[in-house]
């Protein structure tokens, strides 16, 4: 017998967990025996209603059972194969990952982790412009590896806390402010702007005359950044600058890509053009994967000089096929964008309702509803916001997320992303138990 089937209790799951694991990411006291739909249970039985998709992994919910039998009928056949070899169900998801992306895309490149498909975006960028350097966002968030966290950014608390001594490891790269137009970094109003955010790119690339860049690196909608979206036209001018300067635009799409904004990249939103895309998180169906779409021009590399032992392993690529295969067939990145601004819309309501908002982001089903002390100064509701996301977990059994710019002890941002999915019935349960929490953490102000 199993020894997971020993453990009977959250407290014995819990207690375990504190022994002899070591968590990086945040610690939470909650332990989930199963999952279904939208749903979770933990070993006590208690039900709860994910509003975040898992760290938006999940894109079609719990176990759906379209992907769990690809992913079981490829196991019967072979559990491995080195990625030195080849195998249908690898080849056939990279076909179909081109089929589905921007026109100019050819070739994939597979990784396990987002932040491993980063850095394979950062190696084919360099081997195409024979650049070094990258151009990021002030408050970008591209992985926490040695290669990646030079990208991630900078606020004083994630120095203190996640970069503390490591900085002689990673190199420093061309940081730009990032476009937030709730909190823009200039101090102007979209469109009298002119989108100097964009613009500025120029003069950062051009102000490093010792520099030779490689690419510019961007989230269209910047997820642990505050969940924030790209104002039109913004990636239009990136674009131009990367074409004028012979540079890779390359577009992180870990946490946007698989109708997550109501298309199945957030790059054929916003007309974006990139000559490399990062997936990560949804792309597996819930099973550990990522990986890099390459354009005409991107697709080199030298021997060895990129890969993952376990990368794309055949039963997680059939997983992914048939989870995108769901996706097209349900037209569920219609579903994310209608269900999306029926969420947006009723939550603009509650802002009327309810000074605490300061502020509602969406594009389909990727939705930050920013909190603050008072709307005149939009001072951050960093502790409330805490408080609005252990009252919805513990009382109202809702899982949300926080961010703003940063996660851990900072943010003022609850993250939304439910399943792609989501019918309208169970956006308005999410909803419910959501105003509850609201009118909880308001009266705390």
């Amino acid at each position: 017998m199993s020894n997971v089937k020993k453990i009977l209790s959250s407290e014995k799951v819990n207690q375990l967990t504190s022994q002899y694991i070591i968590k990086p990411m945040g610690d939470a006291s909650l332990a989930i025996e199963r999952g279904d739909g939208l749903n979770f249970w933990d070993y006590e039985g208690t039900k709860y209603l994910d509003a975040v998709s898992g760290e938006w992994v999940v894109n079609l919910g719990y176990r759906n059972t379209r992907v769990v039998n690809a992913f079981k009928a490829e196991l019967e056949r072979v559990d491995y194969v080195t990625p030195v070899f080849n195998t249908a169900s690898r080849a056939e998801l990279a076909q179909k990952l081109v089929s589905i992306s921007t026109g100019r895309m050819e070739k994939v490149l597979f990784a396990l982790s987002g932040a491993g498909a980063v850095e394979g975006a950062m190696h084919l960028a360099m081997r195409a412009t024979d650049g070094v350097e990258f151009v990021c966002l002030d408050q970008a968030f591209h992985g926490t590896t040695f290669g990646t966290m030079a990208l991630t950014y900078s606020h004083p608390g994630m120095v203190e806390e996640s970069k503390q001594g490591l900085s002689r490891y990673y190199a420093k790269q061309i940081r730009v402010p990032n476009y937030y137009c709730y909190r823009c970094p200039f101090e102007l109003s979209n469109p009298a702007c002119d989108l100097k955010c964009a613009r500025f790119i120029e003069w950062a690339i051009d102000r490093q005359k010792d520099a030779k860049v490689a690419g510019i690196l961007i989230e269209l909608f910047q997820a642990n950044g505050g969940m924030v979206p790209a104002p039109q036209g913004y990636v239009q001018i990136v674009r131009d600058i990367c074409t004028r300067k012979g540079i890779a635009l390359i577009v992180d799409e870990v946490q946007t890509a698989f109708c997550r904004v109501g298309n199945m990249f957030a790059s054929n939103v916003y007309e974006a053009d990139p000559d490399l895309i990062i997936m990560g998180k949804a792309i597996g169906g819930g099973f550990p994967l990522s990986a890099v779409l390459a354009a005409s021009g991107f697709t080199g590399l030298l021997g060895w000089e990129a890969g993952f032992t376990m990368m794309s392993t055949p039963p997680i690529c059939a997983a992914s096929l048939e989870m995108i295969n769901v996706m097209i067939e349900d037209d569920l990145a219609d579903n994310a964008k209608n269900v999306g601004t029926y969420i947006v819309d009723r939550l603009n309501d509650l802002k009327a309702k309810y000074s605490i908002i300061g502020d509602v982001r969406g594009l389909g089903l990727m939705i930050g509803v920013e909190l603050v002390l008072d709307r005149k100064t939009k001072e951050p509701a960093n502790g409330l916001t805490q408080y609005f996301c252990d009252h919805a977990l513990q009382e109202e059994k809702l899982l949300v997320g926080k961010t703003g710019p940063v996660f851990g002890n900072h943010g003022n941002v609850i993250k939304l992303k439910p399943a792609v999915n989501l019918t309208k019935a169970e956006a308005d349960e999410i909803l419910v138990r959501f105003e509850k929490t609201l009118a909880v953490t308001q009266k705390k102000l």
